[in-house]
């Protein structure tokens, strides 16, 4: 009976907060004795990397940045978070890791080998390159007086596949990748001066440059802009986007979504892989013209269409030929091809790195452009047939 009154007691004392600092939480730490990491920095250093971590301890204070060199990233880690921090570092909150371009182009596989092995860090973390610098440079650059850098980074990493310029891979997604695969696709951002679009923010804008192909140790290759895009395509990562398209002399602004790829391989009679065939299909609507052309005509939106289908396939031309080039598959062709045909792609004959380098890639895209956001524009000429905002507001309110 005594030992259950003590334990009530104990357990009482845990559950009200007594100043005697019992708790209820093994875990438990004061606000001010932790720093929360959003942002994680490695570069290249003489001592061999730095480590730089960057986030903040509470609402009322700012965020701060702190470095370590070592021989190693667990070695440099295990020294910041012990000396000159002053509380402890809470790496469970990581949202990106920014590496620099030297460190990337030999070292990259420590990187995933280290948030694969450290418990507190999380395999959704985005993975960045940061190109023409370092990390280091890049973060310093960013953070303002009152615009930490990790909000700058996390805006650029929900918003990049909605602007057609790549996509933030996860650390979990890029092993995956590399582990089926032998290679992988990597975002690459860069530090600009641009004039600064408020005060008290730092003095470089984020801008996302291209995607670097890595293998398991190192980075091999860059893909360019339109290179970038088509790869985005043809995997279904692109959200959305604004793509700017010529009709006789106007240039019409077309935001571009709803896009499906259907990617098949071709065999002969005999069984041989003669090609890979990509077919995509998008959506449009009409943002903006620069210039005058009569959208309402029939002509003109399918002029339109063959524009936009153009510039999307040069891009997609684009990104399969830089993969035999580069001699790194990192569109995936063959997982894709295999899966949509395993019985035949195994008994072809031959494996398919043998395949790949001349294997013809043709590729097929159909635009439609659903509207133009005109209320004068009559059904037969809309993408699809529906009447106009007025109509349909009408029909509404009669059912109702």
């Amino acid at each position: 009976m005594k030992k259950a009154v003590i334990f009530t007691l104990a357990l009482t004392l845990a559950l009200t907060g007594c100043s005697s600092g019992l708790t209820i939480f093994s875990n438990y730490r004061h606000l001010e004795m932790i720093e929360l990491v959003r942002t994680v920095t490695v570069d290249s250093s003489e001592d061999g990397v730095t480590v730089g971590i960057y986030g903040t301890a509470g609402e009322e204070q700012e965020a701060r940045m702190y470095e370590k060199s070592g021989p190693s990233i667990g070695v440099a880690m295990n020294e910041l978070t012990l000396r000159p921090l002053g509380r402890e570092a809470i790496l469970s909150h990581t949202e990106n890791m920014l590496i620099g371009e030297d460190l990337a182009k030999t070292r990259l596989d420590e990187v995933l080998d280290y948030v694969e092995r450290f418990s507190e860090m999380r395999l959704d973390t985005g993975l960045l390159i940061v190109r023409d610098g370092t990390a280091r440079d890049l973060v310093f650059g960013l953070a303002g007086e009152e615009t930490p850098a990790s909000d700058v980074v996390a805006g650029l990493d929900r918003n990049i596949a909605r602007l057609g310029r790549g996509y933030v891979f996860s650390c979990r997604e890029i092993a995956a990748s590399l582990a089926q695969n032998g290679c992988a696709l990597v975002q690459c951002v860069r530090g600009e001066e641009e004039e600064k679009l408020f005060e008290k923010r730092g003095d470089l804008n984020l801008a996302p440059a291209g995607m670097a192909v890595m293998r398991p140790d190192s980075t091999v290759g860059f893909l360019s802009d339109e290179e970038t895009l088509g790869a985005m395509l043809i995997l279904g990562k692109l959200r959305s986007c604004n793509l700017d398209v010529p009709v006789d002399d106007a240039v019409l602004t077309l935001s571009v979504d709803n896009v499906k790829s259907d990617i098949k391989p071709v065999f002969s009679k005999d069984g041989k892989l003669q090609r890979a065939e990509i077919k995509l299909s998008l959506e449009a609507n009409l943002v903006s013209m620069d210039g005058l052309v009569d959208v309402r005509t029939r002509d003109v939106r399918e002029r339109a269409e063959k524009a936009l289908s153009d510039k999307v396939k040069s891009a997609c031309d684009a990104a399969v030929r830089r993969g035999p080039a580069l001699g790194f598959d990192f569109l995936d062709l063959g997982g894709i091809l295999t899966r949509r045909e395993p019985i035949a792609m195994e008994d072809m004959g031959v494996s398919w790195k043998e395949v790949f380098p001349s294997l013809p890639v043709e590729v097929e895209v159909e635009s439609v452009l659903m509207r133009t956001y005109d209320i004068i524009d009559p059904p037969e000429i809309s993408g699809r047939e529906e009447g106009t905002p007025w109509e349909k507001l009408t029909d509404s309110l009669r059912d109702s």
